[in-house]
């Protein structure tokens, strides 16, 4: 072969050699560019990806919350990443113009996002329950009764998709662990005779007191009570014995009304507990102040005072009532 034909030949192969490298390197700057570029979105997404979908769904789920520039980026970056890219189900939080690698990160990883569930305490099982049932991004339902103060009130951590009843047993594990390690460290001379006793307890100091700084207390005159076989006469037992507005006061027929919670007809503790009382008053129950009060009523103000004989909480009875009256009186012009 001739110099001419070897340069004729050699030089067509050149240019391409240098055109598929200049098409590589573009490609590669777009394909790095299209990755880190960041995203369209100027606040944080949220993303569902079910169990079982497909690219499609995937890229679809993604133009929806907003953060693609074009659909087809995501068809090209998933292309070229190949098995490095696996999208995880679960819910994910894609921050505020997450770049396309960023937003892929995330979904492979399936490090779905933390919810956050908090449970007021003084709650009825029955309200929880509902609580539950209302939350769309909880499954299942909850078919069994829930026990009334088997729940622990505190904020609960949970995923997308979690099962109600998964969130009810935690619940309610939480409360047994609890209960486990204060009823062991409780004070001594206690008128229970199982934990569970306390938790009836500490579901009544959770109504009685409004402030918490009164729990101790409280719990002393329900003690000092007990040991001494007189009713509890709790206002909350009544109420949750009957079908009570909370807008009106209890009326005599409620008081005299026979359940198996009005503690001023039965005697010591109520069948169960009235709510899902909080570790403070758990606490109080198990640990009350050492005091020999045996009556409190409201100041009227948010807080109690406290007696240790009839005549002394009589007294402060009338003070509340002076009080109430002269509330409702500036109430009304």
């Amino acid at each position: 072969m001739t110099a001419s034909a070897v340069r004729f030949v050699t030089r067509p192969a050149i240019i391409c050699g240098v055109l598929a490298l200049l098409v590589a390197g573009l490609s590669w700057f777009w394909y790095a560019h299209t990755l880190t570029r960041s995203g369209p979105h100027q606040q944080d997404a949220i993303v569902v990806i079910t169990a079982g979908s497909g690219h499609a769904s995937v890229r679809w789920d993604l133009q929806r919350a907003g953060v693609l520039h074009h659909m087809y980026h995501y068809d090209a970056a998933r292309l070229l990443a190949g098995d490095r890219f696996v999208p995880k189900a679960g819910e994910f939080l894609l921050p505020a113009g997450a770049s396309l690698q960023v937003v892929m990160d995330i979904l492979h990883a399936g490090k779905s996002m933390q919810r956050r569930l908090t449970i007021v305490e003084g709650q009825k099982s029955q309200d929880i329950v509902a609580l539950l049932e209302a939350m769309p991004n909880l499954t299942g339902r909850i078919e069994q009764p829930v026990d009334e103060g088997s729940l622990f009130p505190d904020t609960y951590f949970y995923t997308y998709g979690t099962a109600r009843t998964d969130l009810i047993m935690r619940m309610q594990d939480t409360l047994q662990m609890t209960l486990a390690e204060s009823w062991a460290e409780r004070k001594a001379g206690l008128p229970y005779k199982h934990p569970d006793d306390a938790v009836i307890m500490a579901s009544i100091i959770e109504q009685e007191a409004a402030d918490p700084q009164d729990r101790r207390l409280v719990a002393a005159v329900l003690v000092n009570r007990l040991k001494r076989g007189m009713r509890l006469q709790s206002d909350p037992t009544v109420r949750y014995g009957v079908e009570h507005d909370a807008s009106r006061p209890i009326s005599k027929a409620d008081l005299r009304r026979k359940t198996a919670w009005n503690t001023y007809v039965i005697a010591g503790l109520p069948k169960t507990p009235i709510c899902n009382p909080s570790l403070q008053s758990l606490d109080a129950a198990l640990q009350p102040a050492d005091s020999h009060y045996l009556y409190f009523v409201s100041d009227g103000s948010g807080g109690l005072r406290f007696a240790k004989t009839l005549d002394a909480h009589n007294k402060n009875v009338r003070l509340f009532r002076q009080t109430e009256a002269g509330n409702a009186k500036g109430s009304n012009p």
